[in-house]
């Protein structure tokens, strides 16, 4: 399956040229890029055509460094859900846990880890092996990721660690000037760490009820733009009949167009069940609902298919080891 970027991504590097007097449009063109979709949230472009753009860019712009100086033009919109999600979040740990779970919602390009560590919170960017990264590329990613913390928190945030999976330039003047911190070159993955203190920092811009619409809407993107594989099919089918009621396997193969039989047997290429994913798909779901304080108990067992909330109640304890309540109290 062909690996697909969020196309209003692309404005940032569109925006850049031309602050270099350069024109964007034969470039898109010539990488099979309509510069239309540019600023539309709605298209999507394959990975490989971005690739064929950065090689043109690249070799037009001739700067090693001008990965960093992107960032001047970055607006969340470009993002999509995922931007607006991040600056109403409670914490720079909150907005850097929608990045790892939504990445793909940007690229499907990227992986993504996030894990405390003794110098802070470190969020890592694992490229899949079949893009071709440039430099520049390494540096904008984590750069944005900056300049995002920052926007948030303040400009006067300065990361514990910066590494960069690049050589180091022969001028690292600007990439040193943005990060104001020393920067590892020639890193394993591309990584940010922040220090604890602040990335559980209480943030004046959050905004729980707006980051938690934004996550909705995430979860339910994500899941649309995988519909080629039959274990994404299953879960935006499990996910859109939740609200009806109990959600079978019959019901789900029968919506694919196959037999029970042979939806079982496609899952089980993936290593997977109907069982497995549906359950997958209730506790995604009923964390985003119990984060929302005003959606009661009730309601919330009622929109996941579970005919009692003492069997909701249950359930919920099976996948995460706490009881609805107790999550809802240690989320704060």
């Amino acid at each position: 399956m062909q690996l697909t970027s969020f196309a209003p991504v692309t404005n940032l590097l569109w925006k850049y040229l031309e602050s270099c007097d350069i024109d964007p449009v034969p470039l898109y063109r010539k990488a099979g890029i309509d510069p239309e979709l540019i600023l539309n949230p709605q298209a999507r472009v394959s990975i490989q055509c971005v690739d064929k753009l950065w090689e043109q860019a690249v070799i037009q712009i001739n700067d090693s460094t001008f990965g960093v100086k992107m960032v001047e033009y970055w607006h969340p919109s470009m993002m999509g859900a995922l931007g607006y999600a991040w600056l109403v979040s409670s914490t720079l740990r909150r907005a850097m846990g929608r990045v790892d779970r939504y990445i793909h919602s940007v690229s499907e390009g990227l992986e993504t880890k996030l894990e405390d560590t003794p110098a802070g919170l470190k969020l890592s960017f694992y490229i899949d092996e079949s893009v071709d990264t440039k430099p520049q590329q390494h540096t904008l990613i984590i750069a944005v990721v900056m300049h995002m913390c920052r926007f948030n928190f303040g400009d006067d945030l300065i990361a514990s660690e910066i590494h960069l999976a690049r050589p180091e330039p022969d001028d690292r003047k600007v990439i040193d000037e943005f990060f104001r911190t020393e920067v590892n070159f020639d890193a394993e993955v591309d990584s940010i760490t922040i220090a604890r203190a602040d990335a559980d920092a209480e943030l004046s811009s959050a905004n729980k009820q707006l980051a938690l619409m934004h996550d909705e809407i995430l979860m339910k993107y994500l899941i649309q733009i995988k519909k080629g594989d039959i274990v994404d099919q299953v879960k935006n089918i499990i996910l859109e009949n939740l609200p009806d009621g109990q959600v079978t396997d019959s019901l789900v193969a029968k919506e694919l167009n196959l037999s029970e039989r042979s939806m079982q047997r496609r899952l089980k290429e993936h290593e997977t069940t109907f069982r497995y994913l549906l359950d997958a798909v209730r506790e995604m779901v009923a964390k985003q609902y119990i984060e929302n304080p005003m959606n009661r108990m009730s309601d919330i067992a009622f929109l996941l298919g579970f005919s009692e909330q003492s069997a909701f109640s249950r359930a919920f304890k099976k996948w995460t080891g706490k009881s609805p309540l107790e999550y809802r109290s240690s989320i704060g």
